[in-house]
This record gives structure tokens, C-alpha cells and sequence, in this order.
């Protein structure tokens, strides 16, 4: 791999986009050289990111912002992030998720990847915000949502469905799809870190509510029954939107 486009919807998180900005600050000028970065605020209504953007000196960084707050929209934001992406591989990630330098060392500099297989990442819990060492970090469980794969194989999946946008609990029926068309999803031993909201208040999205929310299940249920009813059935991808700020 020569470069690789890391891509994550942003909602209410300035102080995690200023933490992702000082660990790409930090890696070495051959890592930042083939380093891209993608961010979707994802409408956010009072603390948005464009005022915390800084020059980091990667290869590359874009903003964008969708022109809708609807809640749980990532899979918009994702969307978007692949179809801006200029470099074959993309890693698609929440923003709470952040890639260390000696995990995009691996990437960039170790065995060639295989473009028919995804790939997923063991996990750490950071201590604190950073500076800090991998070795200060606590093992946690792989994030599921967290994929490496080229912009060819999210195209041959068919990417986000964004009929199911504004309900929390989506990404199975994207793993689903990833299974069905990949020769192998890979499991990765070299870490994402994640950020919880103990560590920075704003690493994850606060005021929503997530699992056993009755009204939420309903409606992705009824989504999902609408949707299995259709027989000429495909993702719908980039039906919000859109401005680039960056």
C-alpha cells in the first residue's frame, strides 16, 4: 500500500477531531506523506467542525458537511468519504477511533494487502488523552464497525445503505454484505485506539439514545421490512445533501 484515505463522520465532536488532528500531527513526514484524511460533520447544530480544523501536514485532508441533521447518519457521511477518496484503500472508522502511527506504519510498509479480502483491526482503550504509548493502553474488543478496503471492494459491497439512516443498531446488515463479497474478512493483530467518553467528553455522540429504544427498533424494523419487500433492491448511497468546507 502506498497511501491510504482515513474516513469518519464527525457529530458534536470537536474536541475528538483535535485529538485525531494532534496524532496526525505527530507521525513522521514518511507517514504523513501518504496519509489522507476525510471528515463529514454530519450536521452538526452547535459545535461544528470547521472551527477546530488545523493544518496538520498529511498529504491531504477534506471536510465536508451534509446540508440535514438527521440522527445516526454516518452511513451518509461514509458514503460521501469513499466517493471523495482518491486512493485505492480507504479506512472507514467512527471518529473515536484513531490510527496510531505504528499501526499505518504496518499498513504502508509491511506485506502487501489482498484487494479481495477486508480488513479489520484489534483494539486498545487510550488511557487519557495524548500524548501516551500503545503499551499504557487497556485491550478491548474489535470494534465491528471499523473496516480496511479498497474504494473497489466498498463499491463491489455496494456501500452504506442510507435508507436505514436515522436509526441506531445498521451496520449488521452492511457486515452481512462485506461477508457475501469479500474472498475473507482478515482480522488484523496491530490496534485502532478508542477514545471513550470518560477519557474526552465528546468522543461519542451524547443525547441519543442507542440500544433498547423501543421507538428506534420499531422503525428499523419497519425500514427493513420495506426494504426486503423490494425486489429490485440496491444500497441507496448520497441521497442527502452536501457542501465541502475544506
Amino acid at each position: 500500500m502506498t497511501a491510504l484515505t482515513f474516513i469518519c463522520a464527525f457529530y458534536e465532536n470537536p474536541g475528538m477531531l483535535i485529538e485525531q488532528q494532534r496524532t496526525w500531527s505527530a507521525y513522521p513526514a514518511a507517514l504523513k506523506a501518504a496519509f489522507h484524511a476525510i471528515v463529514v460533520d454530519d450536521g452538526s447544530p452547535t459545535r461544528p467542525a470547521l472551527p477546530v480544523v488545523a493544518d496538520t501536514g498529511i498529504a491531504s485532508f477534506s471536510l465536508y458537511r451534509t446540508g440535514v441533521d438527521i440522527r445516526w447518519n454516518w452511513l451518509f457521511g461514509r458514503n460521501l468519504g469513499v466517493a471523495q477518496a482518491t486512493t485505492p484503500w480507504v479506512l472507514l472508522t467512527d471518529i473515536d477511533h484513531v490510527l496510531p502511527a505504528d499501526t499505518l506504519q504496518a499498513l504502508l510498509t509491511g506485506p502487501p494487502l489482498d484487494e479481495q479480502m477486508v480488513y479489520r483491526f484489534s483494539r486498545v482503550d487510550a488511557p487519557r488523552p495524548g500524548p501516551f504509548a500503545l503499551a499504557e493502553c487497556t485491550p478491548y474488543k474489535p470494534h465491528p464497525n471499523t473496516w480496511l478496503m479498497t474504494r473497489a471492494m466498498f463499491d463491489r459491497i455496494g456501500g452504506y445503505d442510507e435508507r436505514l439512516s436515522g436509526c441506531y443498531g445498521t451496520d449488521g446488515e452492511f457486515r452481512d454484505r462485506v461477508a457475501a463479497a469479500s474472498r475473507a474478512v482478515v482480522m488484523r493483530t496491530d490496534v485502532m485506539v478508542r477514545y471513550s467518553r470518560e477519557v474526552l467528553a465528546d468522543a461519542s455522540t451524547v443525547g441519543l439514545t442507542r440500544k433498547n429504544d423501543p421507538e428506534n427498533d420499531a422503525e428499523l424494523r419497519r425500514r427493513r421490512e420495506v426494504r426486503s419487500a423490494d425486489r429490485a433492491w440496491r444500497p441507496l448511497r448520497l441521497t442527502f445533501p452536501w457542501e465541502r468546507l475544506v
